[in-house]
């Protein structure tokens, strides 16, 4: 897999940042990538359950306030009811699987 540059163009001009986070709320023991416009964030974190890293979500949305956050390896049942997992001022688009499964948070302003 490439390396992301950590600086290149949009599509539309603009300057992009690819940085991996090691700062970020998200980081223990998790592998995530921050990207941004100087007008859009969007992080990334490969995740290892997201029941059990739930608060570590909640804390790093109202901190940080990334208009999209996906998630990867929720690892939760299809039959989980997402909106246990809703965050105030977030919409939450899932794709559940036991052994994966992926969600996406996008900031609803």
């Amino acid at each position: 897999m490439a390396t992301p540059n950590p600086a290149s163009e949009s599509p539309s001009g603009e300057k992009t940042r690819n940085v991996p986070r090691l700062d970020s709320s998200l980081d223990k023991n998790h592998k995530c990538l921050d990207t941004s416009l100087n007008f859009f964030y969007i992080n990334f974190c490969n995740f290892r359950s997201l029941r059990s890293n739930f608060q570590t979500v909640e804390h790093h949305l109202s901190s940080t306030k990334p208009h999209l956050l996906f998630l990867t390896e929720t690892k939760l049942s299809e039959a989980t009811d997402s909106s246990l997992f809703s965050v105030p001022s977030y919409l939450l688009y899932s794709h559940f699987c036991s052994k994966a499964g992926c969600c996406v948070y996008v900031h609803n302003d």
